[in-house]
C-alpha cells in the first residue's frame, strides 16, 4: 500500500538547512589561542567610579579567530566602543596603521553555578573582523569599560586611608609578569600595596602575595601605582590590594547613576531611532495579525470543502487569535531585546505561535453513512490520471506558493539574525529560535491533513495492483480483465470511490465478482490507505467450494442478493505487492476449481456414455 504521511522530517530538515545557511557560523578551522600577557590600567575617579583598560597579548595558531571571551570581568562593566586590535610589532612602536576595530558585548549570566557551588564569573565577548578574524601571529587587544568600585564595596574607608580590592580576569593559561597600574586621585599620603591585608589571610585566593613589586609616580592631580607580580595563576583571578589616602575621595559629590549591570544586549536606542523601532513594531503587529487571519480563512475554507472541521490549537474567535498573536509576537521580541534573559520573550513568541497553529482537522465524513450510488466502468487512463497539485493555499508548505513564501520568510529572518549578530550574538540566537512563529503559519493546517480525494488518493495504489495482477496472471497462463469503476452518488457529479473489478475469462459457476478497493482512515496528521479485496460468491456453488480455503480468513457478510455472500479479505501488509498476491491466489483458486469442475463434468459424461452403451447391448 502507498501510505502518504505528513513527512515532517522534510520540513524540519529544510528548516535546519535554511537556518544553518543563514546564520553566521563560527569558523570550522583549527584555532589555538594562548594568552601571553594582560596589562591592566585602572583609572579611579574621586566619586569611586573607574575606567579599566586591558592590554591583552594573544598568540594565535591556525585560525581565523573570530572571538574571545573575557571571564571574571566586573559584573557592572559598561564597554566603551573604542576597542581595537593591532599586531604586536605595531603595538611595540605605538603604530595604529594596521589596527582593526573590535566589538564587545556582555554575555548573559549562566543559570547554573559551578561545580563547587560558587556563581559563575561575568564574561564579556570580544568579536574581531566578521570576515577575516585573526590569523596566525601575535596580536595585542585594547578594550576599555567603566565600572563602579565604591558602590560595589570594592573601595572602603579604613580610618584616614582607603582600601581598594580589585580582581582581574580569569585565564585558562597562566602567564608571567602580571602588571596592573592604578591611577588614583592625588592625596597627602602616597598610595602603596596593601601587604598587611595579604599577611593577615595568606590562604585567601583574593589576597595579594607579598612578592609584589611596586613603582610609584606622583603627580599634581593623579598618583600612579604600578604593581608587578611574577606570574598569573592558571584558572584563578589576579587580585590586587591597594591602600591610598581617603581624603582624595569625594564620594558625596553628585555623580551620574550607574548603568544597568550585566544586561547583555545592544546599546540604548538613540532618540532618532525610537520612532523607527515603534513603526517597525507596528508593522510587525499588523503583518502577523493579518497573516494569522488569512491562514485561518484558508484552513476553514479548505476544511469545509473537504468535509472536515478545522480545529485551532487554541479555540478562540478569529479576531482574538489574530490580534493576540500579533501582540504576543511584538511583545516577545521587545522583551527579548530589553531583558537580560530571553525567557519571558520566548514564552510570548511561543504563545503567538500557539495562537496561529492548527491541529489536525476532524473528519466529518468518516463517521457518516453514504447514500446510494451508481457504479460506472471507466478506462484506466481516466481512472489512473495524475492528480492535480494542491493549489489555493498561500500559507502552506505543501503548495508551490507556500514553499516560495516560506523560503522568503526564512530568508528575511536570516537577514535579521545576521544584522542583530553584528551587535549581539545572544539576541541573534534568540531571533533564530523565533522561527516557530513561521512554522506555526506554514507547517500546521496543511492541505495534506485534510480528507483526501477518495479517487485520486486510491489511484496510485490501485494502478500498481493492476499492473502486478496482470503480470502475474499472464505468467501463470490465465487471462483476466481488469476494469476500473467509479461510484457516483445520487445527486452528485463527482465520484466518491474507485475500485478495480477483476474478471476471469471463464469464471466458475456462482462467481459474482472480485473487486479491489482502498479504505481511507484518518491518522495523526495524514491519511492511512488500507487496501481490501472483496469476493462475491453465490452460496452452495462450486465457486464457494473452490475458494473456501482462503475465504475462511476473511469477514463474511450478506451480499446484494439473498443468496449472495460478500467476503472481505485484507492483505497481511497494506502494500500493493501483498494485495496483488492475494488477488492472484484467488484467481488461481478459481482456475483450479474450474479445472476440477471440468474433470468432474468429463467423468460424468463418460459415465453417461458407458451406461448408454451398456443399455444398448442389453436391448
Amino acid at each position: 500500500m502507498s501510505i502518504r504521511v505528513a513527512r515532517p522530517w522534510l520540513v524540519a530538515s529544510g528548516l535546519a538547512l535554511g537556518l544553518v545557511t543563514l546564520l553566521p557560523l563560527p569558523a570550522r578551522a583549527w584555532v589555538d589561542v594562548h594568552v601571553a600577557g594582560d596589562d591592566v590600567r585602572v583609572d579611579v575617579n574621586k566619586d569611586g567610579s573607574a575606567r579599566v583598560e586591558h592590554k591583552i597579548t594573544l598568540r594565535v595558531s591556525g585560525g581565523p579567530l573570530k572571538s574571545i571571551d573575557l571571564k571574571g570581568i566586573d559584573a557592572d562593566a559598561v564597554p566603551e566602543p573604542d576597542g581595537y586590535v593591532v599586531p604586536a610589532r605595531d603595538a611595540a612602536t605605538n603604530s595604529l596603521a594596521s589596527a582593526s576595530p573590535v566589538s564587545t558585548e556582555m554575555l548573559p549570566p549562566p543559570s547554573r553555578p559551578r561545580e563547587d557551588g560558587a556563581p559563575n564569573p561575568s564574561a564579556m565577548r570580544i568579536r574581531f573582523d566578521a570576515d577575516k578574524g585573526l590569523s596566525r601571529g601575535v596580536f595585542v587587544v585594547f578594550v576599555r569599560y567603566r565600572t563602579e568600585l565604591f558602590r560595589r564595596g570594592l573601595v572602603r574607608r579604613d580610618g584616614s586611608m582607603a582600601r581598594l580590592r580589585w580582581s582581574g580576569l580569569v585565564w585558562e593559561d597562566g602567564f608571567d609578569s602580571a602588571r596592573a597600574t592604578f591611577v588614583l586621585p592625588a592625596g597627602p599620603t602616597e598610595p602603596r600595596p596593601d601587604e598587611a591585608a595579604a599577611a593577615e589571610d595568606p590562604s585567601s585566593e583574593s589576597a595579594a602575595p607579598p612578592s609584589v613589586l611596586s613603582t610609584i609616580r606622583r603627580g599634581a592631580g593623579k598618583d600612579e601605582l604600578e604593581l608587578l607580580r611574577p606570574y598569573a595563576p592558571k584558572g584563578e583571578p589576579v587580585s590586587w590590594l591597594v591602600r591610598f589616602d581617603a581624603r582624595a575621595l569625594d564620594v558625596t559629590a553628585p555623580r551620574a547613576e550607574p548603568a544597568p549591570a550585566s544586561a547583555p544586549g545592544p546599546a540604548a536606542l538613540a532618540p532618532d531611532r525610537r520612532l523607527f523601532v515603534l513603526i517597525g513594531g507596528g508593522v510587525a503587529f499588523v503583518l502577523y495579525a493579518l497573516l494569522v487571519a488569512l491562514k485561518s480563512r484558508e484552513v476553514e475554507r479548505a476544511a469545509r470543502a473537504a468535509g472536515a472541521e478545522p480545529r485551532p490549537l487554541i479555540p478562540a474567535p478569529l479576531f482574538v487569535r489574530a490580534t493576540g498573536a500579533g501582540l504576543a509576537l511584538v511583545a516577545g521580541l521587545a522583551l527579548q531585546l530589553a531583558l537580560p534573559t530571553g525567557t519571558a520573550g520566548a514564552l510570548l513568541v511561543a504563545l503567538a505561535a500557539a495562537l496561529a497553529a492548527f491541529r489536525a482537522p476532524r473528519w466529518i465524513r468518516a463517521s457518516s453513512l453514504r447514500g446510494p450510488g451508481t457504479w460506472l466502468p471507466v478506462t484506466e487512463e481516466e481512472a489512473f490520471s495524475r492528480a492535480a497539485r494542491p493549489r489555493g493555499a498561500l500559507l502552506d508548505v505543501s503548495t508551490r506558493a507556500g514553499k516560495a513564501l516560506f523560503a522568503l520568510g526564512l530568508g528575511l529572518l536570516g537577514v535579521g539574525v545576521w544584522f542583530v549578530s553584528r551587535t549581539s550574538m545572544y539576541h541573534a540566537e534568540l531571533f533564530a529560535y523565533d522561527v516557530v512563529a513561521l512554522l506555526a503559519l506554514f507547517c500546521t493546517g496543511r492541505l495534506a491533513e485534510l480528507p483526501p480525494d477518495p479517487v485520486a488518493s486510491a489511484a496510485p495504489l490501485l494502478r500498481d495492483v493492476a499492473k502486478r495482477v496482470r503480470k502475474a496472471t499472464k505468467k501463470a497462463g490465465e487471462e483476466v480483465r481488469i476494469v476500473p469503476r467509479f461510484r457516483v452518488p445520487e445527486g452528485s457529479a463527482k465520484a466518491d470511490e474507485l475500485r478495480l473489478a477483476v474478471v476471469p475469462r471463464s469464471p466458475l459457476p456462482g462467481f459474482a465478482g472480485l473487486e479491489v478497493g482502498v479504505v481511507l482512515t484518518p491518522a495523526a496528521g495524514s491519511t492511512l490507505r488500507s487496501p481490501e479485496v472483496l469476493l462475491r460468491v453465490t452460496s452452495g456453488t462450486a465457486c464457494e467450494e473452490a475458494t473456501s480455503a482462503i475465504t475462511r480468513q476473511g469477514r463474511s457478510q450478506r451480499g446484494k442478493r439473498p443468496t449472495e455472500r460478500a467476503i472481505t479479505l485484507v492483505p497481511r501488509l497494506p502494500t500493493a505487492w501483498m494485495t496483488a498476491d492475494l488477488v492472484t491466489r484467488l484467481v488461481g483458486l478459481l482456475r483450479e476449481g474450474r479445472k476440477a469442475a471440468e474433470e468432474r463434468s468429463g467423468i460424468r459424461r463418460s459415465a453417461q456414455v458407458v451406461a448408454a452403451s451398456e443399455d444398448g447391448r442389453a436391448a
